[in-house]
């Protein structure tokens, strides 16, 4: 079956393609100029790229500044569990682990916002450091949780903290199974 248009139906039809492509470039226009990201392709991407910028710019940041004693290090990396903050975490490893890091964060804690809200860490203390090398220490901590209705169970963790440079990272977490929501990793 064929369809048979007259000239002005074809015509009509053209004409409102044409005006529903100009609507939508006007507002497309409008939105980026007004730096609206809801109608606007570009504005949305121009944001993105500036958050992009943002934490390319912050993570390069993280490899020139650091901590200056070992046991800063693991109170860096332990504050960072309690307060939910993967950057905090991120910010007092080595090279390679924060490499690690990354992926693991990406893939299940993109925010960068680790742990729960319940239990939540409710205090952590270093148990044990011992210097393992001339650059080098071994630091345990232990970590309690609770809930709104009390206590909820003790974890342990051990870090090795090396000097880099002016600087002490952590280059190894081991840590019991329980504390992984809190360091952003499954």
């Amino acid at each position: 079956m064929k369809l048979l248009f007259s000239k002005q139906v074809k015509r009509f039809v053209g004409l409102v393609v044409v005006v529903c492509l100009l609507v939508a470039a006007l507002f497309n226009t409008a939105g980026y100029f007004f730096h609206c990201k809801y109608i606007s392709v570009a504005a949305a991407v121009a944001e993105v790229d500036q958050y992009e910028v943002r934490t390319g710019l912050l993570m390069d940041a993280m490899d020139r500044v650091g901590v200056c004693a070992p046991e800063a290090a693991a109170v860096v990396w332990a504050d960072g569990l309690k307060s939910r903050s993967g950057a905090m975490q991120y910010s007092v490893m080595d090279s390679r682990l924060k490499k690690e890091y990354v992926k693991q964060l990406g893939q299940y804690n993109p925010n960068w916002v680790t742990g729960m809200s319940s239990p939540w860490i409710e205090s952590y203390k270093i148990t044990n450091q011992t210097q393992t090398g001339s650059d080098q220490y071994a630091i345990q901590l232990s970590f309690s949780t609770a809930t709104s209705s009390g206590p909820a169970g003790d974890y342990n963790a051990a870090l090795t903290v090396v000097k880099d440079g002016d600087f002490w990272r952590i280059t190894k977490i081991s840590a019991d199974k329980g504390l992984h929501p809190y360091m952003g990793v499954l």
